[in-house]
């Protein structure tokens, strides 16, 4: 079950061929880390197990899986032993070293101190729907985007997939569905908001577990706040959260859906039956938020979506010098650390 999701448009030009996929994936598998390699990444089964496909196709749907794995090494470590190292070198030289040799002196600490360093594994899963012509990735935080559309690019020659624009903002949307009081069909409101002004001071109100129909809530509409969050409801099916980008956060299910749907496959594989589910509420989900935000605008020749980040740095190679690479690609590890990690399916 995705937690939370991004989606981006796959034009059907653009989108990659079932029969070559687990190919293609295969040329990008998970390899646990080096030793001195900060994090690394690869195409993992997603239905588990050690020689399953790497893309399972579930009533149409593509389903993969990126496995992380990135070595914990805290900042304060290094700075430490970055500190040790240019006392050393200030005793030895008589001279404190400047900005351009302590930045050396960084990767020299990461080569030593990267060995040590305890492991840990995250993954982000991947969900192609051919049909709706999307790609959807079960993460929010730029770094997980980033690594999960670079290695998708990189795995699969001419994946492009594209922002997902619609007619009308999210933002204004929302500010008009809390000021009338109603959603689009099929949705509700939630009980969970947040408002921002956009002045300079950013004054920020945040409900949890309120209702939304106060006239506290309409005061700060009409002084012009925005809105940068909602929850939603689906059907009395699905809980989410909508951000102001697009995204969707806190997906949860109700527990009557698992028992009454879940009833009906539980003959099936786990993970299939898992699978129908998810892909099944979410294809009929996606489309009704899109429309209730003024439909979908594509076509409009917008380049394929770019990792905020030009793309996850290479690991260093052992006994090979690199002046920033460790450093970077720590920076990048450190930033993943703290992203979207969802539950197995």
């Amino acid at each position: 079950m995705f937690k939370s999701l991004t989606a981006y448009h796959l034009p059907a030009a653009a989108q990659p061929d079932p029969e070559r996929l687990d190919e293609q994936l295969a040329a990008l598998p998970f390899k646990p880390c080096g030793p001195v390699e900060p994090i690394s990444f690869g195409f993992v089964p997603p239905r588990g197990g050690e020689h399953g496909p790497l893309a399972e196709r579930v009533n149409g749907h593509l389903l993969l899986k990126l496995q992380f794995e990135q070595r914990l090494l805290p900042g304060s470590v290094v700075r430490d032993r970055v500190d040790a190292l240019a006392q050393k070198l200030e005793q030895e030289s008589g001279r404190k070293p400047g900005a351009k040799r302590r930045r050396e002196l960084k990767d020299e600490a990461l080569i030593d101190l990267l060995p040590q360093a305890f492991t840990r594994q995250s993954s982000v899963r991947v969900w192609i729907a051919p049909m709706l012509e999307l790609l959807v990735v079960d993460a929010t935080a730029t770094a997980r985007l980033d690594a999960a559309l670079t290695a998708l690019t990189k795995a699969v020659p001419g994946l492009a997939p594209q922002p997902l624009q619609t007619a009308e903002s999210p933002a204004a949307c929302m500010k008009a569905w809390l000021a009338d009081g109603v959603a689009p069909a099929g949705f509700g409101i939630g009980r969970e908001a947040e408002l921002r002004s956009t002045d300079v001071q950013a004054a920020t109100v945040r409900y949890t577990r309120h209702a939304l129909d106060g006239e506290d809530l309409q005061q700060h509409l009409a002084a012009g706040k925005e809105v940068r969050k909602l929850q939603l409801n689906w059907k009395d099916r699905l809980d989410f959260v909508l951000a102001e980008n697009g995204q969707l956060s806190k997906l949860k299910l109700d527990d009557g859906v698992f028992e009454a749907d879940g009833a009906e496959h539980s003959e099936q594989d786990p993970f299939d039956g898992d699978a129908l589910l998810l892909t099944g509420e979410l294809a009929q989900l996606l489309p009704a938020l899109f429309e209730g935000l003024g439909g979908r605008v594509d076509g409009l020749g917008a380049a394929p979506a770019q990792p905020a980040s030009s793309a996850i740095p290479s690991a260093q190679a052992p006994n090979r010098p690199a002046a920033t690479s460790a450093a970077a690609a720590l920076a990048v590890a450190n930033s993943l650390q703290d992203g979207d990690d969802a539950p197995p399916w």
